[in-house]
């Protein structure tokens, strides 16, 4: 979900006359510690993790480790653009994590929606044989279940998913924050002067041009 909006907000500004480099150059703040979260999530999400006994026993910690940071950097980097957007979602999707004992859960009704055949069958019995150090299933138990994965995301999307309202707030911040740092083009003099041509009447350019005489 967070790449297509990627993408889409840089394609966007791109249309809007924006600038990729003013991206390169936004002022984040404590940016080292920014891929330290997400490689502690593609751990987790890595196909064997289940396998490790380690990574079994520590998940929730790590969990809470990553998202505590992600919610750090988002308040570090409150002066930027989408910040508060940010900031929400990071803070939705944490809680109903932790509240279930360190894993999103995920409604089986919106895997079924958002997937189809092969991948349907692999994601719903994994969730079932709770091999996810991530994700489990949702159910009567589940705390906080307005903010877990029930919102599918199927074709047409390019990658059929199920997201949360955390992430959905977290694609609008994230979409907000590169439209407003590519900015748009510039309107130039010529531009300017064509717009008030356009605006006034041809009694109205005389009176401009000749009104010194």
């Amino acid at each position: 979900m967070f790449l297509v909006t990627l993408v889409s907000a840089l394609c966007i500004g791109w249309l809007r006359g924006g600038s990729l480099e003013r991206v390169a150059h936004l002022p984040l703040r404590w940016a080292v510690l920014l891929p330290v979260p997400f490689l502690i999530r593609a751990t987790l999400l890595h196909a064997g993790a289940a396998e490790s006994g380690i990574l079994k026993s520590w998940a929730p910690e790590l969990q809470a480790v990553a998202y505590g940071m992600l919610a750090l950097l988002a308040v570090a980097n409150r002066h930027l653009p989408g910040a508060a957007l940010l900031i929400a979602g990071t803070v939705a999707n944490a809680l109903v994590i932790m509240a279930n004992g360190g894993r999103m859960p995920v409604s089986e009704w919106a895997v079924r929606v958002a997937a189809g055949g092969a991948d349907r069958a692999t994601a719903l019995t994994l969730l079932r044989m709770e091999d996810s150090l991530t994700h489990q299933l949702l159910g009567p138990e589940t705390r906080f279940p307005w903010l877990a994965d029930i919102i599918p995301l199927p074709r047409p999307f390019p990658f059929p998913s199920v997201a949360s309202a955390g992430d959905v707030v977290l694609a609008i911040g994230l979409m907000w924050l590169i439209l407003a740092a590519m900015g748009k083009r510039a309107s130039t003099a010529a531009d300017e002067s064509g717009r008030l041509d356009a605006a006034t009447g041809p009694a109205e350019r005389a009176l401009d041009r000749f009104g010194s005489l």
